[in-house]
Parts: C-alpha cells; structure tokens; sequence
C-alpha cells in the first residue's frame, strides 16, 4: 500500500536518474523507486543505484566501499582473463600459423595487449555519453603510457635506450597520425561509416608497412624455425626411445623431510600414464613436447615448490588479491578451457562447455528466452560428449587441441565484454552520484586501471634487457587501441543512429561539454609530438631527462584536469 503511495506522488514529477532527484527524495524508499524505475536504462548490467538506494538505505560511504570491491575485482578480472587465458591461446595461434615476433607484435600481442581496452571502449558505446567515456579512456591510457610508463622503462633500464630511426619515426609518427584524424573529425563535426572504416584502413596500413620494413627479418625467421624443427625432430627420436623405457613411469626428485641434509632421489607411480609423444615431421608442437618432457624427467628441487613456500613469498597486497579473485578464478575455470597443453585436465575440459555455453548466449544475447538456453545448453552437452570420447587418457590433450585454444580466445572476448560491462557501469554510477565529467571519468578511472598490470610488464621488460620491446609494445599497442577501438565504437554509434553521428569538438556552442574531450586529445598529441622532437634532436636516444619532462607533464596535466573536474561538479554548480 505504502509502495503505491510513493510511486503516484512521484509519477506526476518528471524525475531522472541524476543525483538532484535523489538528494530532494527524503525517504530512502523514494531513492529505492528512483533507482528502480528511472536508472535502468542507464546501465548494461548491473544498476548501482538499486545497490545503493535499496540494497544499502542511501548510505555512501557503504555503497563507496562495497562499489570500490567490486570495482577492484571487475579491475582484477580483466587483467585475469587476459593474462591466464587470451594471451596464452593467442601465442598458440602464432606458434600454430608461424607468425614472427615482429609480426606478432603488431597483430596478435597488440590484439592481446589492447583487447581490453577496444572492448570497453566499444561497451560504452552503449551508453549514454559513451564517446565521452571512450576518448577519456582510450586517450588516456595512451597518455599516460607514454610518459609515464617511458619514465618507467627508462628508470628501470640498465643500459642507454637508442631506438632506430625508422622504427622511431613509424611508432610515434603513426601515433600522431591516428590522433590527428581523430582531431579532423572532431572539425568535420561528424563521424560517418566511412571514418570509422577509414581508422581500420589506417591500423591495416601501418601492418602492411610493418611486414615491408621487416620482410627479410620475417623471412629469415621463418627459416631458422625450419632448421630448428628439422634438429627438434632428430632429438625427438632419442627422446622417445627414452619415454617407451619409462612406460607409465615419470622420474621425479624431491626433497626429502626426514633428512634436510640431502636429497632423495625416488621413482613416482603417476596416476595417469605418460604423455604419448607422437612426432611427426614438420609438425610445430615436436620442439614443445620434447622440451616439456626433458623439462619433467630432469625436474629438480631447485624448481620444486610446495603452494605453502608460494604463498610465504606473496607480498601483502598480492595475498589479498589472491584471496578476493580466487572466487572469479573457480569461475573462470568452469566457463574457459586451460589454454597451455601441459594444463590439460580431461575432467575440466568436458565440464567447461555446459556451464560456459548459458554465460555466454546471456552475455553475448542479453539475456534471451529459455529456448535459446535450451539450445546452448544441448551443444554445450555435445561438445562436452565429444571430448570425453575422443580424449584418450586423463593428461594428454587431444588432436583437436588447437580448436580448443580458439575456443578459448572467443570466451576470453566475451568474458572481457562482461566485465567491462560492470566496469562501466560502476562508473556509471558514479558519474550520476559525484556529477564528475565522463571523460575525466575514463582517463582517471578507466585508463589507469587498465594500464596498470601494462606497467608491471614493461618494468618487467626493462629489467631483463628489453627496453627497446617495450616501448615498441606502448606504441604498438596504443595504436591499435585508438584505431580499432575508436572505428568499432564509432562504427557501432553509426548502426545504432543508422548514419552518421555528432562529434562537434571544436564547436564554440558545445565548448564547454567538449572542453574535457579537447584537453586530453591535445595533451596526448602534443605529448607525442614533444617526444618526437626531443628524441630526433637527442640522436634517437630516450634519456631518463626526457621521460622525466613527460611524467611531469602529465602530472601537471593530471592535476589542473581533476582540479577543474571537481570546480565545475562540486563548487560551480
């Protein structure tokens, strides 16, 4: 009864999920109906607003932490799937087709560095102020990689960082480029299916201007790979030989706890027989299967460890992180197969397709009607069928494995759309609570959770040598996620709108809405075009002075954006 009073005294309002609306409801019932009948369109799938008005009576600082954790984990999630499943599925695509490193690099790493990114950006498409979200995003992230993330390799290098001028010039200069066609439709004013085609056009470009600068390298490599499979196949005779000795036999070593002092040396009865190793000439898994099972036969304590020394050498931060993702890890391995051989669990591999094939028809569809499930659900149980009858033992990966791995790279898409849903939708929210500009949103909260996890990988990089492959990795990577995320967000806009869509940057009437948009599009192009410079005049060498001026720049960036971001929500208006 009381429901039905608060809805008729709102129903005459013209109410919006804005946070006036909600600051002038005094009842938290009020908020809750607000929240429940005003705020859904606003989100994908998950509507913060219930969590906060329903769920938690309004109060902030609660739906501030519970929204954080989620937040963290969403954050966490993403970089999970990418790490454990994509990237690993896409290096068996480049061993399976031989694509060279340089090639790899500016296709398949690139897609596995920036699928991320490109599939948020192309989610909040969906959104109402989604482009907004998108340059924040996606510019942002470019930003701060090549300032911050340069600093970082050149901190942690040991060594000078000379790059050569043809790589320089291609990596920076095409940076330059794709921002300044971004820059030419913010003037055009509008952005048709021919500019969104024209920045695929563009990556497709730069690809094909890769393969020409390094077809001799490419070449040369394939050949080296050639001699190695050949000399991989004649150590691969003696390793047989050895295999059909141990039988069902595998020789571990391990430390024995009785004695400290020394180590014992004892046969273990394995409860699944040994990998049967089937060479065949040319076939590109013999240098993988003998190296795994050399690798298993001369297994020693020094890289044996038990999960409770893993766990001791855990960092604070990492123990936590490992205890909040564990629950999504149980998930993840119900939904997506195990990418790498040596992880094949015949157990896992038929359980996977069941529950993965609801999640994704409910991702992927949005949730359709139960007959879609029901089928889902029966070629789920047939593909779970057929791997069970044509697997032949417990820990050996059947033929087809590679169907598996590509598999695993379409549920690892989807999984990463998902989460980049909830993403969204928690800036969402947040958007609405704190008023705060959604552009800034994207490059404050969205691009540094993102390239987070990017900079521990290039430190990484750097201290093992390769300073030159990472900043090769930044730019690479950027590039794809500004011109392919950019034409398939802005390829969407334009099937949704069935034409094309406003993109007025420069126009005096929207300067203000637009005033965010155009800070970071310059920042980022003038950040670039510094480096450019800079270097050319340093003889191509990036030093520790010259990523030390970008940093500060984009600190100084940084600040006067939050600054004016919180002036214009919490004391102008």
């Amino acid at each position: 009864m009381y429901l039905h009073l608060v809805e008729a005294s709102h129903e005459s309002k013209m109410l919006q999920c804005q946070k006036s609306d909600f600051m002038q409801a005094v009842e938290h019932s009020q908020q809750c109906f607000i929240a429940q009948q005003y705020c859904q369109h606003d989100f994908l799938y998950f509507n913060y607003s219930i969590l906060s008005y329903c769920w938690l009576n309004g109060s902030i600082m609660t739906t501030l932490i519970v929204s954080g954790f989620v937040g963290y984990l969403v954050y966490n999630g993403i970089s999970e799937v990418i790490k454990e499943y994509l990237i690993p599925s896409l290096e068996a695509v480049k061993v399976r087709f031989e694509v060279s490193e340089i090639m790899a690099g500016v296709t398949l790493l690139a897609f596995g560095n920036g699928a991320g990114d490109v599939l948020t950006a192309l989610v909040a498409s969906s959104y109402p102020g989604g482009i907004d979200y998108n340059i924040g995003a996606t510019m942002g992230a470019g930003f701060f990689l090549c300032s911050i993330g340069v600093y970082l390799i050149t901190k942690t290098s040991k060594s000078q960082i000379k790059m050569d001028p043809i790589h320089f010039w291609r990596n920076v200069g095409f940076q330059i480029i794709s921002i300044f066609v971004i820059m030419v439709f913010g003037v055009i004013g509008q952005i048709s299916y021919f500019s969104s085609i024209s920045l695929t056009v563009l990556y497709l470009i730069l690809v094909s201007l890769v393969y020409y600068q390094e077809r001799d390298k490419i070449l040369k490599s394939r050949k080296d790979n050639m001699g190695e499979r050949v000399q991989t196949v004649n150590e691969a005779k003696f390793d047989l030989e050895i295999a059909q000795k141990f039988d069902d036999m595998k020789l571990i070593y391990f430390w024995d706890k009785k004695s400290e002092m020394e180590l014992a040396a004892k046969p273990v009865k394995w409860l699944t027989p040994l990998i049967r190793l089937n060479y065949v000439s040319g076939d590109t898994r013999v240098k993988m299967l003998a190296n795994k099972f050399r690798s298993a036969v001369k297994l020693t304590m020094a890289n044996m460890e038990s999960q409770k020394q893993k766990w001791e050498r855990l960092s604070f931060h990492e123990k936590v992180r490992a205890v909040i993702i564990y629950p999504l890890q149980m998930i993840l391995k119900f939904t997506l197969p195990k990418p790498q051989e040596d992880q094949f669990d015949k157990n896992q591999a038929i359980i996977f397709p069941i529950p993965g094939s609801a999640f994704f028809v409910s991702v992927v569809f949005s949730f359709p009607p139960w007959w879609v499930y029901f089928l889902a659900l029966m070629c789920g149980f047939g593909i779970s069928i057929f791997i069970n009858t044509t697997t032949p033992t417990q820990r050996s990966p059947p033929k087809y494995f590679f169907y598996i791995q590509l598999y695993c790279i379409l549920g690892s898409l989807v999984w990463i759309f998902f989460l980049s849903g909830l993403l969204i939708d928690f800036l969402q929210f947040w958007a609405i609570i704190t008023e705060l500009n959604k552009t800034y949103l994207g490059f404050s909260l969205i691009a540094m959770g993102n390239v987070l996890p990017d900079c521990i990988t290039l430190i990484s990089l750097a201290e093992e040598g390769y300073a030159i492959m990472a900043l090769n990795g930044i730019y690479f990577g950027q590039m794809f996620t500004n011109l392919i995320g950019f034409s398939l967000a802005f390829l969407k806009q334009n099937f949704v709108n069935s034409g094309p869509i406003k993109f007025n940057l420069f126009s005096i009437i929207d300067i203000e809405q637009n005033a965010f948009k155009l800070m970071v599009i310059l920042a980022a192009f003038l950040n670039l075009l510094f480096t450019l410079i800079m270097v050319i005049r340093n003889h191509y060498i990036i030093s520790r002075f010259i990523a030390k001026i970008l940093s500060i720049f984009y600190a100084i960036f940084f600040i006067l954006s939050s600054s004016s971001a919180f002036y214009h929500a919490w004391v102008k208006k």
